[in-house]
């Protein structure tokens, strides 16, 4: 068993975060107090806890979530997510440490926001970088491999209905190799967001269109409606936990307020817009 450290001794986000930051002029967004940093103690509804969010934004991209959220002697998890600004369509970054007495779990994956089903050369424009990142990495993440891949979660499904391109189980000495993977995968993610230009083509409102769904409905639905969603309102209650949910991923198109456990239907993961193929 391993001990789940209540400071944030990995400092993961910290050090994504300067990596984007040596890169972009980020502007900070505001967050609700109830969740910037702060700390919950046990009472007789909840579990103790602590969580720490940040939100950024710039004219390529729509919001920049860093947060870590910590469950007393059960959870440190440490998440970093970036979604395009509207009219662009390079990929979304999103990557999590899990850290749990009993295993790792190591999660990566570059979302993408045309409809990767119809359009395959967004593979030849987005991807090849990402595959030698990987590459890099891989033997050392292999060697702290602690057994098959997690099974199939909402939480890890990506837009095509399978999980996260990386996912595994990982022994606890395989903090560091996650950490060091990440942390190239996050600087690999700046030069994509360096190349993006604007979609200008006759495709341009459809992809729009799918972006708002995969980030506002479904994503956010999918992720609701995993474990992770009673994990944070087990700690943070469902005012937390829904307050958590808006500032990743944006509001709901319809209010459904702060309170009480959300329901979210008619979760379409892969719409099927066509997107063209593109010179970059």
């Amino acid at each position: 068993m391993f001990a789940i450290d209540p400071q944030d001794s990995l400092a993961l986000n910290d050090a994504q975060l300067d990596i984007i930051q040596r890169a972009i002029a980020l502007e900070p967004m505001p967050v609700d107090e109830r969740i910037a940093d702060r700390t919950y103690e046990a009472t007789a509804t909840n579990e103790a806890g602590r969580v720490r969010l940040r939100n950024f934004t710039d004219p390529k991209i729509s919001r920049l979530t860093a947060y870590r959220f910590h469950r007393e002697n059960m959870l440190n998890e440490h998440l970093f997510h970036i979604w395009p600004a509207e009219g662009f369509d390079f990929p979304a970054l999103t990557t999590v440490i899990f850290e749990m007495p009993q295993v790792l779990i190591l999660g990566a994956d570059l979302l993408p926001i045309a409809d990767v089903v119809f359009d395959r050369t967004y593979y030849g424009r987005w991807m090849l970088g990402y595959a030698e990142v990987l590459k890099k990495h891989w033997p050392a993440l292999v060697e702290h491999r602690a057994g098959p891949e997690p099974a199939p979660d909402p939480y890890f499904t990506n837009q095509i209905g399978s999980t996260m391109s990386v996912l595994m189980y990982l022994k606890h000495t395989g903090l560091e190799p996650a950490k060091a993977f990440l942390l190239e995968l996050t600087e690999h993610w700046t030069t994509l967001h360096a190349q993006a230009q604007p979609r200008t083509d006759a495709d341009a409102a459809a992809v729009e269109a799918r972006r708002v769904q995969l980030m506002t409905k479904a994503y956010k639905a999918l992720d609701y409606h995993s474990p992770a969603s009673d994990g944070l309102a087990s700690v943070l209650g469902w005012t937390g936990a829904n307050l958590m949910f808006d500032h990743v991923f944006g509001p709901d198109l319809e209010d459904q307020g702060l309170d009480h456990k959300r329901t979210y239907l008619e979760v379409e993961v892969s719409p099927g817009t066509f997107s063209a193929p593109r010179s970059h």
